[in-house]
């Protein structure tokens, strides 16, 4: 009994010093099945380039790695390096990454020219840095890899664009607002137009107005003494209209008139003006308005009276 217990120990034991795992049906260790070794967290690489005869600075596997930086110490003159992955190691494709003084404002690169420090995430089994353009001089550049994912600062920008003058699209997002100091081209109902502003970017809200298109006008000297029209202002245009945004009246009479202001020839707004008169303000909220390419003219009604009026507005379509 004592010698079969002896003869299986044995066997036990030779199993064991053969390296063998007999619980899990392993196979011994050796230079083709080495132990596994965890791979070290900031392992470096690095390349130098000289001339156009080698141009890749260096290609390392990202296998367990998340991520790499690559510090171009020299960027020799007038030379690329172009930032590549793989997952075969033949054919390459373009990789982006940040530069790591990002703060949220710059965006992806893929290659450089210029001594520089970057960070690319992995997309690929495979990373290199390549001279894509050499000119002249040293292109060195110092890599490292590791196992932490990028992390970098990001601000997301909201674009979007349209066809002025185009039909109408839900949900755009203006971009800018066009300064001008002339009228734009203006578009048809309910489609798409650009919001204008002055020179330095200050937004027209008022009166939907540029200050190159309001218009004055004063009181000729001695009043108005008779029934003719008085143009307040001229015809703007094909397309655009005169827009009256206040006037202000005054008789230095002993006769008593009405005044219109008339579109063209048909009055579009009346009012009774007293004797002596003393000067009055009339603002017009909603701006009375000529039709297009029509002028604006103002008259008194009785004739004799000594009416001073001056007005104030703007043109567009």
């Amino acid at each position: 009994m004592s010698s079969v217990i002896n003869d299986t120990l044995l066997a036990i034991k030779a199993v064991f010093e053969a390296g063998v795992n007999i619980f899990n049906g392993g196979r011994a260790v050796d230079s083709s099945n080495p132990l596994p070794i965890s791979q070290p967290d900031g392992l470096t690489v690095s390349g130098t380039v000289t001339s156009a005869a080698s141009l890749v600075l260096f290609t390392t596997s990202m296998l367990n790695y998340e991520s790499i930086t690559v510090q171009v110490t020299s960027a020799g003159t007038s030379c690329t390096i172009a930032y590549e992955t793989s997952d075969d190691n033949t054919t390459w494709y373009s990789s982006g990454g940040m530069i790591v003084t990002n703060t949220g404002q710059n965006s992806p690169v893929t290659t450089s020219t210029t001594v520089a420090f970057y960070q690319f995430p992995r997309k690929g089994l495979y990373f290199r840095a390549r001279v894509s353009t050499y000119g002249s001089g040293t292109v060195s550049v110092v890599g490292t890899l590791s196992k932490v994912p990028v992390q970098q600062s990001s601000v997301t920008y909201i674009l979007g664009s349209v066809t002025e003058g185009g039909g109408l699209i839900p949900n755009i997002v203006p971009t800018g607002i066009e300064a001008r100091t002339t009228n734009k081209s203006f578009v048809s109902n309910a489609t798409n137009t650009r919001p204008i502003a002055t020179v330095d970017g200050r937004q027209i809200t008022r009166l939907n107005s540029i200050p190159e298109n309001e218009w004055r006008y004063a009181a000729s000297s001695g009043g108005i003494t008779n029934t003719s029209d008085n143009v307040l202002i001229a015809a703007a245009g094909a397309g655009i209209k005169n827009y009256l945004t206040g006037l202000s009246v005054a008789n230095a009479s002993a006769t008593a008139t009405e005044v219109v202001v008339k579109d063209g020839s048909t009055v579009i707004w009346r009012s009774y003006v007293a004797a002596n008169l003393p000067l009055k303000d009339i603002p017009f909220p909603t701006p009375l308005q000529s039709t297009a390419n029509a002028a604006l003219n103002v008259a008194c009604i009785t004739t004799g009276t000594q009416t001073y009026i001056s007005a104030q507005g703007y043109k567009a379509p």
